[in-house]
């Protein structure tokens, strides 16, 4: 073998292990599934992640007392002279102190869909039923 033979094949292994550290780490912090997960008696609120891994995990996010109301935040993201901007939604808990929390990472881009997570959400929440889930694909 050649220095320049194997120069090249470092240069491949190289790329190589690359690419594959950068698909795991795209793996594993893209979820393809978040779910709500509140229960009134424990008084808790946390988000289920699956990633695309298939590797879950939780986040706690509010204690299911302090919710006040459910809203979202609207996020303009500015375009430029090639594509147009465009406006994205988060859904979100306003706490009794003012806080915000948000609930799924992933952006809504249609308010129509947003309105019908918030309205599942509020229906839910009213409900006497002590098991509250929202699923997001």
């Amino acid at each position: 073998m050649t220095a320049e033979t194997i120069r090249s094949y470092t240069i491949g292994i190289i790329i190589v292990i690359f690419f594959a550290i950068t698909a795991i780490v795209g793996g594993l912090t893209n979820y393809k599934q978040e779910t709500l997960h509140c229960s009134k008696s424990e008084n808790l609120c946390f988000v289920e992640k699956t990633n695309l891994l298939n590797i879950k995990s939780s986040k706690k996010l509010v204690k299911y007392s302090d919710i006040d109301d459910i809203s979202y935040i609207k996020q303009k993201v500015r375009g430029n002279r090639v594509a147009k901007g465009y406006t994205e939604y988060l859904l979100i808990f306003k706490t009794n102190q003012n806080d915000r929390k948000i609930i799924f990472s992933e952006v809504f881009y249609e308010k129509e869909e947003l309105f019908k997570y918030i309205k599942d959400l509020q229906a839910q929440m009213s409900s006497s039923s002590d098991i509250i889930i929202l699923n997001r694909n």
